[in-house]
């Protein structure tokens, strides 16, 4: 209850500023829309030309797109705001050592406590592309295998943030924002489309089949129990490996004066 009373501050104390910025609301929105645009476009226009993508219909497809775009806003709302600044200014800078002086676990404070509250926006977005690509009411047992992908799918977006930053324990300057944006980008497509070895490295290396593809296929085809709690068990290694992997990092790191 005390982890969850932060995390409420720091998203009120995120609205508060803003709201102090309020011209930047229709900004993000225009850049959100002409984002889910080009996706759902580009979608359209390749189903003129066949009724399957690598054994997905054009439904599924679309399902799978605004399930992307709907954890690419928790991502750029939760997640985004508290590690993307970790190398440089938590490593290099040591604003880490306030973290550590807290009365709360170090890892929820320099990962949750910070929000953009304006890409909620994608969230939304995201959420009206599944309810139309569906274009059904799905079975009940789908939906709640979809919401429970969804917070694995969250939950391993945040792993993979968390291990990406605490490379900046072994190397500085080391700052992989830009691979991960990129490699990020892959999951807004089913990961069947691509190549061996890539599909095998989206799927057991960099575990973007997680993210979207196996949310997405759950809800409009018949969930398989062992894909469930097979993904349900690769969230919860990955949250156990990215907090082991900062307490270690934490034991190299020298505070601001050394």
């Amino acid at each position: 209850m005390k982890l969850l009373r932060l995390f409420a501050a720091g998203f009120s104390m995120s609205v508060r500023r803003m709201l102090a910025f309020r011209a930047n609301l229709f900004f993000d929105i225009a850049v959100a829309v002409a984002g889910l645009t080009s996706t759902v476009g580009t979608i359209l226009l390749v189903f003129t030309q066949t009724d399957q993508l690598a054994g997905w219909t054009r439904s599924e497809t679309l399902v799978l797109a605004g399930t992307f775009q709907l954890l690419s806003g928790i991502k750029a709302t939760f997640i985004d705001p508290n590690l993307s600044w970790f190398p440089s200014r938590g490593i290099r800078e040591g604003n880490l050592d306030a973290y550590l002086l807290q009365p709360a676990p170090s890892l929820f404070l320099a990962s949750l406590t910070t929000a953009n509250p304006l890409a909620l926006v994608q969230t939304l977005l995201g959420l009206g592309v599944v309810v139309i690509g569906a274009g059904r009411v799905p079975s009940p047992a789908g939906v709640a295998a979809w919401l429970l992908l969804l917070v694995v799918g969250a939950l391993v977006t945040w792993a993979l943030g968390v291990l990406l930053a605490c490379l900046a324990f072994w190397a500085p300057r080391l700052e992989l924002d830009v691979f991960y944006g990129a490699a990020w980008q892959l999951g807004r497509y089913p990961v069947d489309v691509y190549r061996q070895p890539l599909r095998s490295m989206l799927t057991y290396v960099l575990p973007l089949t997680l993210i979207a593809t196996l949310p997405a296929g759950v809800l409009l085809r018949d969930p398989r129990p062992a894909v469930v709690l097979g993904s349900v068990a690769g969230g919860v290694s990955a949250a156990l490996l990215a907090t082991a992997v900062w307490r270690l990092g934490l034991r190299r790191y020298t505070g601001a004066t050394s």
